[in-house]
């Protein structure tokens, strides 16, 4: 922060003593100014000066107090702008709550909104033909849930990880949706048997702002199957508002 700036904050936050310092110095520094040979008009004497400044100085220092109110009553409106538009946000705001079902994956299929998946470089997109090939090999699958239990709607929703993102769509608030999730067990290492993955759901209000809100889940290798791959929900992050409307 600038020293100018800090110097501003300063008088703003004590301009009560700055008025006060101000009242007692004006006078000295004038006093200070009598002393010096400065030329003027014959007819300008000490007491037509001492007249002048006293008017000057009078209304100069009369009007602090006014602006020191305007400037109250200004902050005081922006607070509670600010607090009227955090209100409206908060009341649409939506909140993502998320688990990672292990299911049939006939049931799955029935009820799944997009099947997707991360292959073994770590790329999260969506499922193709070869990927339902192969989820058909197996009975069982992951299925994602994924319920926004914020007060607004989620709009243009976004599932994020490693900088790939696929499209969510619309989510209304209280509703749920249904996911297929593969995960490729060539993902972890030979020398892994478990890893946190950190996913994002990106999404923006009814007024445009926008958030984020982190998913963290361990997956890790099954005891009984190498290649079947287990998730652990390991926390649920809060909203993080990343751009506001207003801006």
């Amino acid at each position: 922060m600038k020293k100018g700036h800090k110097l501003t904050e300063f008088i703003q936050a004590h301009w009560l003593w700055a008025y006060v310092v101000a009242i007692l110095a004006i006078p000295g520094i004038v006093d200070g100014f009598m002393y010096l040979a400065i030329p003027t008009r014959p007819d300008l004497t000490a007491p037509t000066w001492l007249t002048f400044w006293g008017s000057y100085l009078g209304g100069a220092i009369g009007c602090m107090p006014a602006l020191a109110a305007l400037y109250d009553n200004r902050e005081e409106a922006r607070r509670q702008h600010e607090e009227n538009e955090k209100s409206r946000r908060l009341a649409v705001m939506p909140v993502f709550d998320c688990r990672i079902r292990y299911i049939s994956t006939e049931k799955a299929k029935k009820r799944y909104l997009k099947f997707f998946l991360i292959d073994y470089n770590g790329i999260l997109q969506i499922g193709d033909f070869d990927d339902w090939l192969e989820l058909n090999c197996y009975e069982h699958c992951h299925y994602m849930d994924l319920c926004n239990c914020g007060l607004g709607p989620a709009l243009q929703a976004k599932l994020c990880f490693q900088d790939h993102r696929v499209d969510l769509f619309n989510l209304k608030n209280g509703y749920t949706s249904h996911y297929i999730f593969l995960f490729s067990s060539k993902y972890l290492l030979p020398s892994e048997n478990e890893r946190t993955i950190h996913m994002t759901v990106e999404c923006q209000d009814i007024y445009g702002n926008h958030y984020e809100q982190d998913l963290l889940f361990k997956v890790s290798r099954s005891l009984s199957d190498a290649d079947d791959l287990n998730f652990e929900t390991v926390s649920i992050g809060t909203a993080r508002l990343l751009g506001s409307s207003a801006n």
